[in-house]
């Protein structure tokens, strides 16, 4: 069974993506699949939020040092790759370097474990790290705000895809667009609909509903499904993994 490397986008940063890389990698190790998931953000904040600090050895000493992915277990069926802020470093090293954009896809095919569902935590830009994912990725999760700015870059992303797809990644695909942060008012409504008539088919029918939850979470160092499993939040992302599964 081949595995699925999902790199979760979006230039924009605030839209969930390290929220949605956590909550839905464990959603599907849940379910029984075995779970990666990749902090390739030099924020952290994925690794933050499971209270990963300075780790000894993170993804920069895989995409620079061409060192072993350093995979730290989580949970049952669930890993990590962590990063710190060494990795605001790796962008330098990755340009100078004629192989540098496919450094996380080298990487990625050198795993001794198996893993069903690969989940990349991409920075908030459109950067070599980025690049990296996409070059790795069998297909694209756009991370998508109900917010008006939120939207307005998705055809910038969406001419890169084209673009990597023709050069370097003929068989790169969009999985989806999550809506995210969505709530009662007007215009996140308008938004959801937007988004949906615009893009049809290629938007889940899931959403992400704003909780309260999620940042209480993540405060605490915790997944969803461990601090509030009754919440909407642990709804809404164990509806998103069936649908990822099918």
């Amino acid at each position: 069974m081949n595995t699925r490397i999902i790199a979760m986008v979006n230039h924009k940063g605030g839209v969930g993506k390290t929220t949605t890389t956590l909550h839905l990698g464990k959603a599907l190790s849940m379910l029984g699949k075995n779970v990666l998931i990749i902090d390739s953000d030099p924020q952290a904040n994925l690794s933050q939020s499971l209270k990963i600090e300075d780790p000894k050895k993170e993804i920069y000493h895989a995409l620079c040092e061409k060192e072993k992915l350093p995979v730290q277990n989580i949970a049952t069926n669930f890993d990590i790759v962590p990063a710190s802020l060494a990795l605001s470093g790796a962008e330098l090293k990755l340009i100078g370097d004629i192989n540098g954009y496919f450094r996380l896809k080298e990487s990625l095919q050198n795993l001794p474990t198996h893993y069903d569902y690969v989940l990349i935590d991409c920075p908030p830009s459109l950067g070599i790290l980025t690049v990296n994912a996409l070059i790795a990725a069998t297909e694209i999760m756009l991370i998508v705000q109900s917010q008006y700015l939120a939207i307005k870059g998705l055809q910038t992303i969406m001419e890169l895809i084209d673009e990597l797809r023709k050069n370097l990644n003929q068989h790169l695909k969009i999985g989806g667009l999550l809506l995210t942060q969505v709530n009662r008012t007007i215009v996140s409504k308008n938004i959801v609909e937007a988004v949906q008539a615009q893009h049809e088919e290629k938007v889940f029918k899931t959403v992400i509903r704003q909780n309260v939850s999620l940042v209480e979470a993540s405060t605490m160092g915790q997944d969803i499904f461990t601090y509030a499993p009754d919440s909407m939040a642990a709804e809404d992302y164990g509806n998103l993994a069936k649908e990822v599964v099918g």
